[in-house]
Parts: C-alpha cells; sequence; structure tokens
C-alpha cells in the first residue's frame, strides 16, 4: 500500500520577514514517523556549518548538496521538514515541489509572509548578519510579483499567508489553529480540481508549461541561438560565458540553465536537455519553426498519457486544461507568425482616463480593447480549439496573464503593443543587427544609387523597425547599432521622364521580370535611317527583361531580345542604361511558358559577365552560346581571343588585388616566364577573352588605359596601335 504523502512545508518571504522564528515556533507541533518534531534545515546555517559564517555566500551547489542529503534522509524517515530560506523566486520554489525525486510523495505547504516591506527592513537591521536593503527590496518585489507571486500552480498543496507585524502565526494556538485547516483546505482544493483531471497533457505541470515558454522566447529572441553577427553574439554572452557547444536543445538547455542559475534556480528545471528536445520536436510538428506553416491547423496535444509530474501532490496553472493551453497557444503561434497583425484603423482617441468616472474607465478600457481581441478572433475562428466568437473576455484575459508576463507581448498603460522583433521561429532570417545592416544598405540604395524602385520596401521596413523598437522615429538607429557598411560611390543615373530610370517604369519592368513577360523597348541614341522611317519602323525592339544591374556609376538593364527565325528561339543578351532606354508597351499578353526558359537566360547572362568581364557580349547570338560551356586547354578559337601585355613591377602589384575582374581560369601571370632581365616592364600577362571584348569593350579599354605607361599592351596589334595613338595626341596636346 502507497503510505498518504508526508506533509512539508517551504517558508517563503523577504530576509528579515520572521521565517526564522516562525521555523522554529512550527518545529514541535509537527509530528514525524516515530513522534518526533519537524526537522529544520535553514540555508544559512548550512553556511555557517560548511564555511564557519552564515554571511560567506559560498558555492551554491556545496550547499544544495548538504541541504538535499539533509531533506532525502528525512523524507525516507518520515520526518516532515521545514525548509527556511527566501524562495523569493519561482524557480527556488519549484526546486522543491516539482524537479526532485524524492523517496515518497510529499504534500508541500508554503508558508508565505507578507510582512511589510518597512518592517523587513527594520528587523533585518536588528539581526548579527544585516541584509543589504537592496536585497531586502529585490526579493520583497519579486514575491509581489502580480504573475510571478507563489501559487498553488507551482505544486503547493496549499499556501499559508501570513503578517507576522500584525501578529498573525506568532503563538503556537495561531499556528496550531493553522496547521488543523490544512486537511479540509486541500480537500476542497482536491475537489475543485477534480474537473481539470482528465483536461491534463503533457504541458500541465508548471514546470514543463514555462519551460516550453522560456524556450520559445529564448528561440524568438535569439533565432536558432545563431551568433554570427557581434550584435547576437554579445547578447547570448551575457546570458552564458563560454557560449554552449552541441545542437539546437544542448544549446538551448544550457541557455536556459544559465539563466535559471543566474536566478538561483537548478538546471535539472528549465535546463533539461531531454525535455527540451521533446518540446523542440513539438515545437516543430506544431508549426512553430516553419517558414511554410499556413496556421490552418490546430494545436496538436498528442495523445493523453500520463501527465509528466502529475504525481506532484499540489495545484495546476490555468493551461493545465487542454482547452485553455490549445487556444493560448493558438493564438500564441499567430502572434509570433504574425506580429505586426493588427486591425486597419486603431480606435478613435477618447478623453485621458483621468477626466472620467471609474465605472466609465473600465467601459471605455474595455471598448478600446475590442477592435484587436475581435480582430484576431476573427483571424484564427476557422482552427479547432481556438476562441469562440463570445471570448473576447477569455482572450484579454490570456494576453495579459500569458503573452505579456512572458514576453511575447508588450504593454504600454495596460495596452497590449505589438512590439516585437518583426520575426519569430521559422520566420527570423535575421537578428535585429542584421535587419539593421539590411535597412542602411537599402537606404543606401536609394540615396546613393538613385533606384527609387526601393522606396516602398524602404516605407515599410522602416515603419516595422520602428515599431519593433529597433529603428529611433526619426529613421535612424540606435547610435549603438550604428550600420557597419555603406555605399561610396553615387549613381550618375539621371531620373530621365519616360526612360526607365523613372520610378513608375523601372516598377513596371520589374513586374515584368517577375511575371516572364515580352516587352518593346527602344534604345534612345540609337539614330534611326529615312529607310526606317519610310517603313515606320522606329528603332523599336522586342526583348525578355532578365535583370536589373548596377555597374560602376549607373544602373543598366539587361534583356534577351526576341530573335525572329531561330528554331531554338533563343535571342542576343544586351546591357544597356535605364536612362537610355525607354519601354513603350507590353508585347500584348506574351509570356515566357516556363521558369525554366528564364532560369536558363539568367544562366547565360551570368556565364557571359563571368568570361567578359563587363557589360558588352557582342553582337551575335552564335558566337555568345559558343562560350556558354567552360573550355579546357590553350587552344584560341574564335570568338576567343588573347590580351597579352607587359607591366611595371607597381602596376603588377595592383593587377594582382584585382583577381577576380577577369575570369581567374582565362588568365595567366604567375605561369608565364619574366621578361628579360633589364625589361623596363617585366611582369607579363595573359587574359582570354572572347574576341569582342577585345576588339570592342569600352570597359576594358578605360581599365587598360587607366595604368597610363604602367603597361605595354603587346597583342592584340589594332589594340597596342591604339595605346601608341593615344600616348602621341597627348604628347601632341602637351606640345601644343
Amino acid at each position: 500500500m502507497t503510505p498518504a504523502p508526508l506533509r512539508c512545508h517551504l517558508l517563503i518571504g523577504p530576509p528579515g520577514s520572521g521565517k526564522t522564528t516562525l521555523a522554529h515556533q512550527l518545529a514541535p507541533l509537527l509530528q514525524g514517523a516515530n513522534g518526533e518534531p519537524g526537522l529544520v534545515l535553514s540555508t544559512d546555517a548550512i553556511r555557517a556549518e560548511l564555511f564557519g559564517d552564515a554571511g560567506v555566500q559560498g558555492p551554491w551547489d556545496e550547499i544544495r548538496a548538504v541541504l538535499l542529503q539533509r531533506l532525502n534522509a528525512a523524507v525516507e524517515a518520515g520526518t516532515p521538514v521545514i525548509i527556511d530560506a527566501t524562495h523569493a523566486r519561482r524557480p527556488w520554489r519549484l526546486l522543491y515541489t516539482q524537479v526532485l525525486q524524492l523517496p515518497r510523495s510529499v504534500e508541500w505547504i508554503g508558508w508565505w509572509l507578507t510582512t511589510p516591506l518597512e518592517q523587513c527592513k527594520a528587523w533585518a537591521l536588528g539581526r548579527d548578519r544585516p541584509v543589504p536593503e537592496a536585497v531586502i527590496e529585490e526579493f520583497h518585489a519579486s514575491l509581489n510579483n502580480r504573475f510571478f507571486k507563489p501559487d498553488r500552480a507551482e505544486g503547493l498543496a496549499a499556501i499559508v499567508a501570513l503578517n507576522p507585524a500584525a501578529g498573525e502565526g506568532t503563538t503556537a494556538d495561531d499556528l496550531r489553529h493553522r496547521l488543523a485547516g490544512l486537511d479540509g483546505r486541500i480537500r476542497n482544493a482536491l475537489n475543485r480540481q477534480r474537473a481539470i483531471e482528465p483536461q491534463l497533457h503533457r504541458y500541465s505541470r508548471l514546470l514543463d508549461l514555462e519551460r516550453l515558454l522560456f524556450l520559445l522566447r529564448l528561440l524568438t529572441s535569439f533565432n536558432s541561438l545563431d551568433a554570427s553577427d557581434p550584435g547576437t553574439a554579445a547578447e547570448l554572452l551575457r546570458i552564458c560565458n563560454p557560449p554552449p557547444q552541441g545542437d539546437l536543445a544542448e544549446r538551448a538547455a544550457a541557455y536556459l540553465a544559465s539563466w535559471n542559475a543566474v536566478h538561483g534556480g537548478n538546471s535539472d528545471g528549465y535546463g533539461d536537455v531531454d525535455a527540451i528536445r521533446s518540446d523542440l520536436a513539438w515545437l516543430r510538428v506544431n508549426g512553430f519553426f516553419r517558414l511554410d506553416w499556413q496556421g490552418r491547423q490546430p494545436i496538436d496535444l498528442g495523445s493523453a498519457g500520463p501527465v509528466q509530474g502529475s504525481s506532484v501532490n499540489g495545484g495546476y496553472p490555468a493551461l493545465a486544461s487542454r482547452e485553455v493551453f490549445q487556444r493560448v497557444f493558438t493564438l500564441l503561434r499567430h502572434i509570433l507568425q504574425e506580429p505586426f497583425d493588427a486591425p486597419e484603423q486603431a480606435p478613435a482617441a477618447e478623453p485621458t482616463a483621468q477626466a472620467q468616472p471609474r465605472a466609465k474607465r473600465s467601459r471605455r478600457s474595455s471598448e478600446e480593447f475590442s477592435p484587436l481581441y475581435r480582430h484576431l478572433i476573427e483571424r484564427l475562428d476557422d482552427l479547432a480549439g481556438s476562441y469562440r466568437s463570445d471570448q473576447e473576455a477569455a482572450l484579454r484575459y490570456d494576453i495579459e496573464h500569458v503573452l505579456i508576463p512572458y514576453g511575447f507581448l508588450s504593454a504600454v498603460k495596460g495596452r497590449p503593443q505589438s512590439r516585437r522583433q518583426g520575426y519569430a521561429i521559422g520566420t527570423a532570417l535575421l537578428s535585429a543587427d542584421q535587419l539593421l545592416e539590411v535597412h542602411a544598405q537599402l537606404r543606401a540604395s536609394l540615396d546613393r544609387l538613385s533606384d527609387q524602385s526601393q522606396k516602398p520596401l524602404l516605407r515599410s521596413l522602416e515603419d516595422r523597425l520602428q515599431r519593433a523598437g529597433i529603428l529611433r522615429a526619426d529613421g535612424r538607429p540606435d547610435r549603438l547599432r550604428q550600420p557597419k557598411r555603406t555605399l561610396a560611390h553615387r549613381s550618375f543615373t539621371e531620373e530621365k521622364p519616360g526612360t526607365l530610370a523613372e520610378a513608375e517604369m523601372s516598377a513596371r519592368v520589374e513586374r515584368a521580370i517577375r511575371d516572364r513577360r515580352r516587352i518593346w523597348l527602344r534604345h534612345l541614341p540609337d539614330p534611326v535611317s529615312e529607310q526606317q522611317r519610310q517603313r515606320g519602323d522606329d528603332g523599336r525592339f522586342r526583348a525578355w527583361p532578365l535583370q536589373l544591374l548596377f555597374h560602376n556609376i549607373s544602373w543598366y538593364l539587361a534583356f534577351e531580345t526576341f530573335a525572329i527565325g531561330r528554331s531554338d528561339g533563343l535571342g542576343l543578351i544586351r546591357i544597356l542604361r535605364v536612362d537610355r532606354l525607354v519601354l513603350l508597351h507590353e508585347d500584348g499578353n506574351t509570356r515566357r511558358s516556363s521558369e525554366q526558359e528564364h532560369e536558363q537566360s539568367l544562366e547565360r547572362l551570368q556565364r557571359l559577365q563571368h568570361v567578359c568581364g563587363g557589360l558588352y557580349f557582342g553582337e551575335s547570338i552564335d558566337d555568345q552560346l559558343a562560350v556558354m560551356a567552360p573550355t579546357s586547354g590553350r587552344s584560341v578559337n574564335p570568338p576567343w581571343g588573347v590580351l597579352r601585355f607587359s607591366c611595371t613591377a607597381e602596376v603588377y602589384r595592383l593587377i594582382r588585388e584585382e583577381p577576380r575582374r577577369f575570369p581567374p581560369e582565362h588568365t595567366a601571370h604567375i605561369t608565364l616566364p619574366p621578361n628579360p632581365p633589364g625589361d623596363s616592364h617585366p611582369h607579363p600577362v595573359e587574359i582570354r577573352l572572347p574576341s569582342w571584348t577585345i576588339e570592342h569593350d569600352w570597359d576594358l579599354r578605360n581599365w587598360l588605359f587607366r595604368w597610363g605607361a604602367g603597361i605595354r599592351i603587346e597583342q592584340p596589334l589594332a589594340l597596342r596601335e591604339l595605346q601608341l595613338q593615344q600616348a602621341r595626341e597627348v604628347v601632341a596636346l602637351l606640345q601644343g
């Protein structure tokens, strides 16, 4: 036959509240299996025993080991235990009520001393070992926190609240009376609790529920615990230093355990690796990690099964009910996946609360929040287990008692605010610091590169970063989060009306690229011959737009011309400046039949950029196709040519600092033997390029001639003659 639970006692109160006095008054009133009084276990007494002075804090692990050894021995012997310590924070209380595996079932009674703060300070001053006022204030505030104060849900069978300053619990008769009333209180609480027992689930125990909530909060703040950017790394180091290793479950456990340890807790609770690995699996199944999650599947609690820790002889939180848990986590998943979801229009402003009677303020408060609550209920009404249309009050309660206290929403004067980071598990592609870097690059794209098409995206990003508290109202980041990179060059592209440099026209081209539509273009500098005019040809041509790209100082459009009469349907790939191109109109409703054709054209574009080193790709489709596949060997066949030059040591050093200007596999300099001793240009260089690049590309010529006398062109002869001619013209100009 299983023995009845042993009733043990947990004293709860800030320093100076009267706990030690209560412990020694209570102990003689308790009776163990052999008639012995209760055993008082005091952390201060253990410190004095271990370190010679109760004021020496010492390593907590050593103190804890002694306390737990004596607790286990007493419980096994059937001796009731009184633990005399502040237990001011929930992790400290959960250690006994829901973490420890004791030799027999224990019914924990919480004795919560509600001694006023000033009285605690006064009594603490009279002790041999004074306690700093700041510590007393901190512990008193923690115990009076609206959401994390002592509660039966922590696994306490009953809580006895008393104020020794008012004479409560200070006499043996008063304590006997309170002890005698425990049986009835616990019996009544258990009777009320029976209604929820069929609804219990895997997260009905408060420790398991809070571990899941804190894990969610950790992962939404630091996606995948990725510390690749300095800002995130610094924040994570403040939690745990050195950073933990292992898989996601092991790292998350270390961070949660470290957080718990900072608050005096125990890593066996919130930092349980196996439990966290199970939590992660549950979160994945329920769509908290998935980018493609549509949010239309109900929260799945899995099989009923035995509740983990169901042997705890105490209360359960409100979310212990399957119904409540399901609706709250349905809401939480939605808030995390769509953190900025809100009604389209905010309620109109009303007179300040101070000017209204209390009843009217209460009524106004309910009405003020209704649009948000109604909106959320409507968004989730097709999900099984979500809120019913008449559950606005329940939704408001859940927001105020779960989402706000656990940090998933913030509140200003009691009103929920969507000041989140703008991302959640699975959608957190970037950290806050990285989002600011993207913002800086996007802003530079608009300001310095004259890319007006990015204006709507920039406005949307700035609005959300401001609402998330990452960006200030003036559009600038916090001084500690200034961007590390910016753009130095400005675009020389002029926003000419009617050309693709105009924002509206640029947006039309982007849509055509996205939809794979064919368009009609005209290149403004191209002259139109009289013969063309006579046959109604104004120089327009059809093309498939592929990509807008910035090169050197201007924006360009890459496109594939529509070639008539080719069986393969391939056209010439060209790149022209946007301020010299006019978009006439779309070519009817013509679009490419598959994404594959578009992708193949983009591959050709990228290959041509790679082998040419510039934006001029010649005038022959067949020549372009001939350079598509990488070739081996040093043979030179059309459309390939060889550019050879020799350079001075200084220029050679600078050229080697540009290793990717031309295809590395087509560039030779290290393998070439040096020029004969005494040569002013001792370093030979050979670059294998398409013939059209060598013969006509202005980018190549500008690059070559910028070195002046630092290079000597040797091949081809036409380019060598051009270099010589330019040198003569410069000399003639200076001499004339």
